[in-house]
């Protein structure tokens, strides 16, 4: 016999939250891409949580500030790649929650187990309200009442459904000005209402799961964990003397290059320095959290019994991840190089923080696992991670951009302001602020391009409509910019077609 668990919160108190969240949702994140309201509803979800949750740990507080946090990002960045990490940042601290809510501290968590964390959190999402409504707490008479009035309503609305479909019908016929109101609330409530409703129900399904599981009662806690097959040293070997070998090889042609500059590049491989760094740190970017991924992996399929294979793991990954620090330093050497040569872009912006991650989730294994603490790896690089996505929405990356290219234009180099002009909203403020102090001609090619770029933009309706659920603090300081400019004028001095071409080939 299935016992009930013992809730920390009455159901009755999740159940309502759940379908005031559902409610809740339904106005907030209609109107387009999930942005504003988006982050009104999370910080509703993340307040609830805290309110009907009676004590909150504070492992549980922390991971309820980063969810609510990375949600603020969506109403305060435009830039979609940082969307794009704002939104998964949301979904991986909800994910956490539920992990939490098993029980388990975050220190607990491994690479391996983030797979059991996927499928437990999927689990509560779809099936997690469906356990909730299972139990009541209403004792045998209280139930057996329900039944008779629900059985009761049952019969007068199968009595009613006949006279009151004929008599409707005969009154629509009769007069045509009742046919016309029957028609329009028909209509409304089958393509508007069930819509609604359809919806907040929907919503309201998976806030109950997600709520009854990050308040400590998950479902899917009977998922076997998985357990390290405890393998020898000379197992994990061939995989770790394998990349040692390969990156040693990478490391001494980088050395060649370094040493050999640019003439090397042009006798030997017909390359200019430009064409060889963008051709290159995106795939060493990858390559290094390959390697690492490894690293992490051979860990825990190494046996815990045996030191001595213990310590050779320790030694081979010290030499790794040496050899892994060269090749971002090789990374970030080639996108110093192009920004040189080309200046700042989107891509170059995002690369060079990917470098930041992937260099601080490196120190993190240093000082966790090749210290004897693998224990603390996971906790720790979440950490990271969150650290990471804060500086990254506090930095504003595309305002950067236009701050170190307008810099390169007052320096003489090449300025190009139909790119600059396709940037997000985040980099409209800095344009507006820096666009005198470029050469005359530059200064009224970028007004101009972001002039035509806004009004492309906000002509589509989705982007132009003022919706504030969709909108971001960015795109309203744009739209109200765009509003207050004057008529346009005449042609710019000067637009050239072809400025700074070269940087958005390349990218």
């Amino acid at each position: 016999m299935q016992s009930t668990p013992h809730f920390t919160a009455p159901r009755s108190a999740i159940l309502i939250s759940a379908a005031i969240a559902g409610l809740a949702g339904n106005l907030l994140l209609r109107g387009g891409q999930w942005r504003a309201g988006f982050a009104l509803w999370i910080a509703g979800l993340a307040l609830t949580v805290c309110l009907i949750g009676g004590h909150t740990s504070r492992e549980r507080m922390l991971l309820l500030v980063g969810i609510a946090a990375a949600a603020l990002g969506l109403a305060c960045r435009d830039a979609q790649l940082l969307y794009a990490i704002d939104m998964l940042s949301v979904l991986c601290m909800g994910a956490l929650l539920i992990w939490q809510g098993t029980g388990r501290s975050l220190r607990d968590l491994t690479l391996v187990r983030t797979l059991r964390v996927g499928v437990i959190s999927a689990l509560n999402t779809v099936g997690g309200a469906a356990r909730l409504l299972a139990y009541t707490d209403v004792d045998a008479a209280t139930s057996s009442a329900t039944r008779r009035n629900i059985r009761a309503l049952t019969i007068g609305i199968a009595i009613a459904a006949l006279p009151l479909f004929l008599v409707t019908g005969l009154l629509s016929a009769s007069d045509i000005v009742f046919n016309r109101l029957l028609d329009t609330v028909f209509s409304t409530v089958v393509s508007d209402g069930l819509s609604h409703l359809a919806i907040a129900m929907l919503l309201a399904w998976i806030t109950a799961g997600w709520i009854r599981a990050a308040l400590g009662h998950p479902i899917g806690n009977a998922i076997p964990d998985p357990r390290s097959p405890g393998l020898p040293f000379i197992s994990l070997s061939v995989v770790l003397y394998a990349l040692l070998v390969l990156l040693l090889a990478f490391v001494i042609t980088q050395a060649r290059v370094l040493f050999g500059g640019a003439e090397f590049l042009r006798v030997t491989e017909n390359l200019s320095v430009a064409t060889y760094a963008r051709d290159g740190f995106f795939q060493l970017i990858a390559a290094s959290g390959v390697v690492l991924a490894t690293l992490v992996m051979a860990e825990w399929l190494l046996s815990d019994d045996d030191t001595q294979a213990r310590r050779r793991f320790q030694v081979m990954s010290a030499m790794l991840l040496a050899l892994v620090a060269l090749l971002l330093v090789s990374s970030a050497a080639r996108i110093l190089l192009y920004i040189n040569d080309f200046g700042l872009s989107v891509d170059r912006a995002f690369a060079s923080a990917a470098i930041v991650w992937v260099f601080g989730v490196l120190v993190t294994f240093a000082v966790t696992t090749l210290r004897g603490h693998s224990d603390r790896f996971m906790s720790t690089a979440i950490v990271v991670t969150v650290a990471w996505v804060t500086l990254l929405n506090l930095a504003n990356p595309e305002a950067l951009i236009v701050h170190v290219n307008v810099a390169r234009a007052v320096e003489g180099k090449q300025f190009d302001a139909s790119y600059h002009a396709q940037l997000s909203a985040d980099a409209l403020p800095a344009m507006r602020s820096l666009a005198d102090t470029l050469p005359p001609a530059d200064c009224d090619a970028l007004n101009f391009a972001l002039r035509a770029s806004w009004a492309k933009r906000l002509a589509d309706p989705e982007e132009g409509r003022g919706d504030w659920r969709s909108s971001n603090l960015p795109l309203l300081y744009a739209r109200a910019w765009f509003a207050a400019l004057p008529p346009p004028a005449c042609q710019p001095r000067a637009l050239s077609a072809e400025a700074g071409a070269r940087s958005r080939a390349d990218d």
